[in-house]
């Protein structure tokens, strides 16, 4: 099981901290399965690749071990998401490279030359958000009651505009929507559908 929790650190300050990092302390198991409301035990850490603009590399992620359900749970930085190695600010300038400005993919992999996107790599974040967008609809609904969502007959690029819209600017920042959505909706935004 996995959980996000809300940082305003850098991956690079993160990776500086390692294993010293104030990680969170929760009170009990977050496992809904689980009826014994003791917090679950310190059970080390794993390390995970994070590439962002400015940093490249492995950092630590604290795992905690409910001795009553038998679950684990990892704690991961909000600018990580789930079985992604870029961070969620590289993924969301990707969306709105190629969804909000509407450049082409080669103009694309020319602003992002450092980081050596192949094409394949930045069409797979399209696709997927553009696969995701109900999930997503739906999870904005419940975050943001009153917001005003694009209706489903609007073309998908169109749509996936306005959604990239309405999350740029109704979270102060990616990280906000991200951590919240996860807590929301128990997935990540970009997590495959099933």
């Amino acid at each position: 099981m996995q959980q996000i929790f809300y940082t305003t650190v850098s991956p690079k300050e993160y990776h500086q901290i390692g294993k010293n990092f104030f990680f969170p302390v929760i009170a009990s198991c977050p496992n809904p399965a689980c009826l014994v409301s003791l917090p679950p035990e310190k059970h080390g850490f794993y390390d995970r690749n994070v590439i962002d603009e400015k940093f490249e590399g492995r950092i630590m992620i604290r795992r905690y071990y409910c001795k009553y359900c038998g679950k684990t749970v990892s704690f991961l930085p909000s600018f990580c998401l789930p079985y992604f190695q870029y961070t969620i600010e590289m993924i969301l300038t990707v969306l709105c490279y190629m969804l909000d400005a509407q450049h082409s993919l080669r103009v694309c992999l020319q602003l992002l030359k450092h980081l050596h996107w192949s094409p394949a790599h930045l069409q797979f974040y399209v696709r997927r958000f553009l696969t995701n967008l109900k999930f997503i609809k739906i999870g904005l609904r419940q975050l943001l009651p009153r917001v005003d969502l694009p209706e489903d007959t609007l073309d998908k690029k169109e749509g996936a505009r306005k959604i990239l819209h309405i999350v740029t600017s109704g979270f102060p920042q990616i990280q906000t929507f991200s951590t919240r959505f996860f807590a929301q909706c128990g997935r990540s935004f970009m997590a495959p559908r099933k």
